[in-house]
């Protein structure tokens, strides 16, 4: 269906709720949302709807009933893919390498299937996830049925967010053209097919309540955190606030000390790759640990920290040292 640029469609509604003035304008209940969402999927809005509403939302911030519904208008999307965790990598890194790369192999090698999804270079001077899967022999799928048999043959897949929606790619690339981050930003972070855990980072603390909220509104079960950089991943520089949505009170991790002398500033392959083969880094091996820590506590909820941190050392003293050569 063609949507021209006339008087009002049926998107008009969703603006109009959001923009009746500080008196008037209101959040979306959950299914509002849910309906809005489904017809910007289908293409049932302007453009000048989807800058205008994107704009919106930004300037008032997400509810939990809105991400809720946001993200129940997703489930389709998925089909019939699952996995043991669905990984969402967005924000790429700047100042660290890569280290949940080493994470997700350790998982995988407790049994685990993971399922990442993300986007593509979309902000200079950081690196992605998708920029790495090659060396680290995570396969690309380039569908569906791929990422199936992927998960069912290597147990990990990278399954990029266009794949998923055709305009996801685009509507994240409305950061750049309006100045602005958008609602995708938080809700691809969210999305998970029915039934799977998933892991959730966020820039700010203050939105972890507010995934949490989500969450617990769809029935999703999920850790969120504060990652490095915005990627799912422990800096062990300081406490990071742990948010499992099946537990009532916070896991706070206590960082190992303030500084590592001599840790890495950019994002760096080799760095990773000499971790892998027993070089020594500190900072690396801390946060590679650690990272695989919580993700086991996720999975298995009689573990505490010290137990899960217990087990990952133990996955990292067997892991296959050539895995990666």
């Amino acid at each position: 269906m063609i949507i021209t640029n006339t008087e009002h469609n049926e998107f008009t509604q969703f603006v109009r709720i959001l923009a009746r003035g500080r008196n008037a304008s209101r959040d979306m209940s959950q299914e509002e949302a849910k309906h809005a969402m489904s017809l910007l999927l289908a293409g049932k809005a302007l453009p000048e709807q989807l800058g205008a509403f994107f704009m919106l939302m930004r300037v008032k911030e997400e509810s939990p009933e809105e991400l809720a519904g946001f993200a129940q208008a997703c489930t389709p999307l998925w089909q019939d893919l699952k996995a043991d965790i669905i990984w969402p990598s967005y924000a790429g890194k700047r100042r660290q390498p890569l280290w949940y790369l080493l994470s997700m192999q350790l998982i995988k090698d407790a049994g685990y299937s993971i399922l990442i999804h993300g986007s593509h270079s979309h902000t200079v001077g950081r690196q992605y996830t998708a920029d790495f899967t090659t060396d680290f022999n995570i396969h690309l799928a380039g569908d569906h049925q791929q990422a199936d048999k992927l998960l069912h043959d290597k147990q990990i897949t990278y399954l990029p967010c266009d794949v998923l929606h055709p305009e996801f790619q685009t509507w994240l690339m409305t950061k750049h053209t309006l100045g602005l981050r958008s609602p995708m930003n938080t809700l691809l972070r969210l999305i998970a097919p029915e039934g799977s855990a998933g892991v959730q980072s966020v820039f700010h603390p203050n939105y972890g309540k507010t995934h949490q909220a989500a969450c617990k509104l769809i029935g999703k079960e999920a850790l969120i955190m504060k990652g490095e950089g915005g990627e799912f991943e422990i800096n062990p520089e300081r406490t990071t606030q742990c948010i499992f949505t099946h537990r009532d009170e916070i896991e706070k991790i206590p960082g190992i000390q303030s500084h590592f002398d001599g840790k890495h500033s950019s994002p760096n392959k080799q760095a990773l790759l000499d971790l892998w083969q027993n070089e020594s880094d500190e900072y690396g091996l801390h946060a590679t640990l650690r990272t695989t820590a919580v993700v086991l506590m996720l999975k298995d909820k009689s573990l505490s920290f010290e137990l899960a941190l217990s087990k990952a050392k133990e996955l990292w003293g067997k892991r296959n040292l050539l895995a990666f050569s």
